[in-house]
Formats: structure tokens, sequence, C-alpha cells
């Protein structure tokens, strides 16, 4: 038997078949023996994927400046502020007990065990965070020798001072402030603690923003759940089986995407750099580092959409609408677009608080780009990233990974077997190991709006919302 529904006439499909694995087995080879892998976009997410401190940066963060912020104001708050901070150092401690331990949280727990005088144990974390972080370890060296050395004569803790001072964040402002008061600098330790004060309450005023915007979505999401068990009742009707996606493209299609799009990532890490790397490293125009990332984005994602346009193109006369462009009820179909992803946050704060409460710690609700996207400072830069993960990336991604791929897949399979492989295949492709199930999460609740309407319109407002929250809560950590 030569033909297959789901690949078609397999003897046919044989010379794409071998170009596909040839595209496989090229990005596997170029990843294995190019000397600059550290630059190609899946180490560097997955080397940042390593680190996830948000979660505990922002915990703390809160516990210090509710404190600062109430001192200020002659209130007290001391026991819940130094709860928040308990607990974010007992994520830290756990990152950096882990087996795969990352510099960040070795880096910040060195920095808090020194300002709390245990310089020893800060001496250990800052060495381990060099040690896993060489670029960076003249800085590392520096904060462990004013932790471990609390009789530093004057002059060399002011060497180190300059080598800290050439950095900035919260972190680094903690350190500053304990160097100035050993050295008795009562004009710059005053300059130090203003900022410190001004950073806290921009710091809680974007996060009463966010805040906000999370617990609208919360009740959004507890009322859609109420209407919907008045509507249905508390036992559900049996539900039909829905009928399956008439797509003209096979599995074979979808792995030539896949096969496309993986290659097309390894070989924008390698040429990116290289014919764009000099320009764009420029510290002086911080918005060209948000361009590198757009364009590399937009290099991959484009590749990808070419190659799935051109062979949707060939089989029908309407592309656009087969692939889910469909926007017939733009104000429903937006609507359900809101109150799926309010629904699924909801479900997703619950379950982060059961595992919390039995178990310790939480879910990483933030993608990769965490440390690229969190420095971001310049109003041009966030605008680019907002750009770029709010309206580029949402369309991009739901007309490969909904619009082809599970489109494709449903055609032959039930849906419940689409939603799992589509939500798998989508978490994969993002390359962030502790991530991987809330991604997979993400990608089933968006193959399921797309089974419900048949549009990609829904799926796309839902990923802007979830992108635009996740890129607000990383940018709290420059305020």
């Amino acid at each position: 038997m030569s033909y297959h529904p789901a690949i078609g006439d397999i003897r046919e499909q044989l010379p794409r078949v071998a170009i596909i694995a040839a595209l496989l087995v090229a990005a596997v080879t170029l990843i294995g023996l190019d000397t600059r892998r550290a630059e190609l976009p899946s180490e560097r997410w997955y080397h940042l994927s390593r680190q996830q401190t948000m979660q505990a940066d922002l915990i703390y963060r809160l516990g210090d400046a509710a404190a600062r912020v109430a001192e200020s104001a002659s209130v007290t708050l001391t026991d819940d502020a130094e709860m928040l901070q308990e607990r974010a150092i007992a994520i830290w401690e756990r990152r950096t007990l882990s087996g795969r331990p990352g510099h960040g949280a070795a880096y910040r727990l060195g920095v808090i065990y020194g300002h709390r005088g245990y310089g020893e144990q800060a001496a250990d974390m800052l060495t381990l965070a060099a040690s896993l972080d060489e670029a960076s370890s003249s800085y590392y060296h520096a904060l462990a020798e004013v932790y471990s050395q609390p009789d530093l004569p004057p002059d060399k803790l002011r060497d180190k001072v300059g080598v800290i001072g050439g950095r900035e964040g919260w972190l680094v402002d903690m350190v500053l402030a304990d160097c100035y008061g050993r050295l008795e600098d009562d004009a710059s330790l005053a300059a130090v603690r203003a900022r410190q004060q001004a950073r806290a309450t921009r710091f809680l005023a974007g996060f009463g923003a966010v805040g906000g915007l999370g617990a609208a979505l919360l009740v959004t999401g507890l009322v859609t759940l109420v209407i919907l068990a008045v509507r249905r009742g508390l036992s559900l009707p049996r539900a039909e089986a829905r009928l399956p996606f008439m797509v003209p493209w096979t599995i074979i299609d979808i792995a030539e995407a896949i096969a496309v799009m993986l290659f097309a990532l390894v070989l924008g890490g390698l040429v990116t750099p290289q014919a764009i790397g000099s320009t764009l490293a420029s510290d002086g125009r911080p918005e060209l580092r948000a361009l590198a990332v757009a364009l590399q984005y937009i290099l991959v994602a484009g590749v990808t959409i070419a190659v799935i346009v051109h062979r949707v193109r060939a089989r029908s006369s309407r592309p656009l609408r087969t692939l889910g462009m469909r926007f017939r009820g733009v104000a429903r179909l937006v609507g359900i677009g809101l109150a799926g992803y309010a629904v699924f946050v909801t479900a997703i704060v619950a379950v982060a608080a059961i595992i919390g409460a039995l178990f310790g710690g939480g879910l990483p609700l933030a993608q990769t780009t965490e440390e690229i996207v969190g420095g971001a400072k310049s109003p041009g830069e966030i605008v680019l990233y907002l750009v770029l993960v709010s309206v580029i990336a949402p369309i991009a991604e739901e007309t490969i990974f909904r619009g082809y791929l599970y489109g494709g897949l449903r055609r032959f399979l039930p849906a419940r077997h689409a939603i799992v492989i589509g939500g798998v295949l989508f978490a994969a492709v993002h390359l962030n190991a502790d991530a991987f199930l809330v991604i997979g999460l993400i990608g089933a609740m968006l193959c399921y709006l797309y089974e419900h309407t048949r549009s990609l319109l829904p799926g796309i407002v839902a990923h802007s919302l979830h992108n635009g929250l996740v890129l607000a809560v990383m940018l709290l950590q420059s305020l």
C-alpha cells in the first residue's frame, strides 16, 4: 500500500522526507560543530531559562519596597515585608541547590547574605556565581571581597566601589549603600538611599498597575466560569464529536514547516550576529538590541510562514481563510479571546497556589527572554519589544501553530489528541525546560479557542494579552 491519508502517496513524498531529514540533520550539525554555539538563540534562551529569578525578585522587591514606603509614611509593615523577603530567599536557595544552579540566584543570595552580615556564606555564593558566569567574574569577585573582608582598607574598598558602580539595578544600590556606609561617605550614601526610595515608589506603582490588570482577569475568569456553570448546569451534557478541519495539507507538510522553522532558527543565530552584530552591539543605542531580537524573530517566522503560504496557496483559492483568518463577528471573537484567557489565568493561579502550598515555590510563568526583555530601559527599546511580543509574535505564532500545525493535526486526529500534541509542540519550540508545562498549557488553551471558533482571532487576542502581561511583569524589574 503506497498511499496513506495522513501522508499522501508515500512514494511521491520520499524526496520531501529526504529534504526534511536533511534540514533537521543540518540544524543539529550546525549546532554541534559551530564554535559560536552560545550565540544561537536556542542556546542563549536555554541558558536564560536556567536562571528563572524573576518570580523571587518580584517577591523580594515587593517586600523591600513596601517596607521603605511604609517607613516613610510611618506605617508598620515589618512582619509582612520580612515574610515576603524570606519567601524570595527560599526560592533562590532552592534554585541554587538544584541540579542545574544558575548564576542569577547565586548572585542574589550572595548580596543578600552579605547585606545581612553573613560574609563567609556571601563569598561562597558569589564565587559560585563567578564560576557559572565567567564573563562577569571580576564583578562577582569584587562583591565577594567587599562582604568577606569587613576590615578591607578604605582605598581598596573604593576601588571595589568603582567596579560595582559601573552596573545598575536594585541589587547594585544595595551593595553601594553598604559600601558607602562603611566608608562613612554620607553624601554618596544619601544619594543611593534617595535612589532606592524613588525606585521603590516606582516599583510599587508599576506593581499596582500590573496587579490591577491581573485582578481584573481573575474577576473576569471567575464570572465567566459562573456564567458557564449557570448555562450548562452542574452536569455537563455529553459533547458531540466536532467536525475535523477540512484543510488541504498533510502531516508531511507539517513536518516540513517544523524542519524549516528549526533550520531557520539555527541559521538565523549564526548569520544575524555576523551580518549586523557589530552595529547592534552598540551600548549607546539600546534600541538596536531590541531591533536585533526582532529581526532574528522575523527571519525565523517569515521564512516559515512563506513556506506555509506557498504550500496552502497551491491547494486553496483562499489561503488566508483556510489558515483560520476568519473575522466575521469580530466583537464576539475578541470577547471569546479575552474570556478564554481570563479563565486560563484563573486556573493557573489556582494550580500555582495549590502547588505552592503543598510543595513550595510556584510555576515559572515567564518565557526565556526574561533577562533580554526585562533589561529594557529606553522608551524606544520598550516600544520595539511591545510591538514584537504583543503584535508580531501572536499573529505569526497563531498562523504557524494553530492555523497550520493544529489545523493539519485535526484533519486526522480527534480534538483532544490534537490539542495535547499541539500544546506539546508549541512548548518544545520555545526551548524552555523550566516553563515547559505552563507554555504547553498556553498552547493547549490557544488550540482549544481555535477548535471552538475556527478563527485565529480569539487566539491572537489571548496570545497578545498574555505576552503583554508577561512583558509588563518583566519590565517591573527595571523600575
